[in-house]
């Protein structure tokens, strides 16, 4: 990436990068990669998880720690349970009131498509 680096401090335009990279985890709490994934499927990634590789190297660096990481995970999980407190105070699938129909419509184009608009139509709106 560095020649991407440099090309940008030149003004010479956009560069895109494309890391490729084995995701360990599963797609969500409720997956079970067990169910498509081989056991030894992450083994053929011989670097492994980036995340911990990173995690590694600060640490071996001097610019991250054990006590840190511990203390940034335990700052981000409580920023994503009030995230997710803030969002269910509007409802859930299975609790709180249900959106109408109308508001799927609304508030998602400038200037609302053709096609959306005799969908909106055919809803009753």
């Amino acid at each position: 990436a560095k020649w991407a680096a440099e090309r940008a401090r030149r003004n010479l335009g956009p560069t895109l990068i494309e890391y490729v990279t084995y995701r360990v985890g599963a797609h969500s709490t409720s997956d079970d990669p067990s169910a498509y994934r081989p056991k030894t499927e992450s083994e053929a990634w011989p670097l492994g998880d980036p995340v911990l590789r990173l995690k590694k190297h600060l640490i071996l660096r001097g610019a991250w720690s054990e006590e840190r990481h511990t203390q940034a995970e335990a700052e981000i999980l409580d920023e994503v349970i009030q995230a997710q407190k803030q969002a269910e105070g509007h409802g859930t699938l299975h609790a709180g009131g249900k959106p109408s129909v109308r508001d799927i419509f609304e508030g998602v184009y400038a200037e609302m498509p053709p096609h959306i608009r005799r969908q909106r139509q055919k809803a009753g709106y």
